[in-house]
């Protein structure tokens, strides 16, 4: 089975073994869409992850790793359409105002292009690349997952040291989400 593992730095990747393959995004959800695609058109994986850091907006504590059931995004407003905010209009007009991802999981993500600072009671968590990642995997019907470790709470204040330090000392226990979900396939 060919997998692909997208992550916005290298640091985030780290972990992984080299029978994956591997890809730098870049942060944020049109660095991710666009590279995600491009790997996708390249190496056509059988699953995709979209691996890293999340902030908690609450009831996620620092260090959990998180596999999420689905993944919206705040960053698209077609209201003046008569669209629900978050919702996206694909090329076929037809809409979504979010991805499912992993069906035994019962946490939201949401993903924005933007650094979170405010927590919203709509998502369990945050990051600024997975709705990338899913919207190319949706579009090409792959399986996609996004495998989170809360690497800092949102609204709180956080170094970039500090998150740094917590990435290093948390991301080894991505793997074994990755392996858990792989072993259903």
């Amino acid at each position: 089975m060919k997998v692909l593992l997208v992550a916005s730095d290298k640091a985030e990747l780290k972990p992984f073994s080299d029978e994956y393959i591997k890809v730098v995004s870049g942060v944020g959800p049109v660095l991710a869409a666009a590279s995600s695609a491009y790997a996708i058109a390249e190496h056509d994986p059988d699953i995709v992850f979209s691996v890293g850091s999340a902030g908690s907006m609450g009831k996620l504590k620092l260090g959990d790793v998180v596999s999420f059931s689905r993944v919206i995004t705040p960053d698209s407003n077609l209201t003046a359409f008569h669209l629900p905010l978050g919702a996206t209009l694909l090329p076929s007009r037809a809409t979504i105002s979010s991805i499912a991802l992993d069906s035994t999981s019962e946490y939201i993500l949401s993903s924005s292009g933007s650094f979170a600072s405010v927590k919203d009671e709509s998502s369990d968590a945050t990051d600024m690349e997975a709705y990338g990642v899913a919207l190319a995997c949706y579009l090409k019907r792959i399986p996609c997952f996004a495998v989170k470790v809360i690497t800092d709470i949102v609204g709180e204040r956080i170094s970039l040291g500090s998150y740094g330090y917590n990435l290093r000392a948390m991301r080894e226990t991505m793997t074994a989400k990755v392996d858990e979900i792989l072993a259903r396939f």
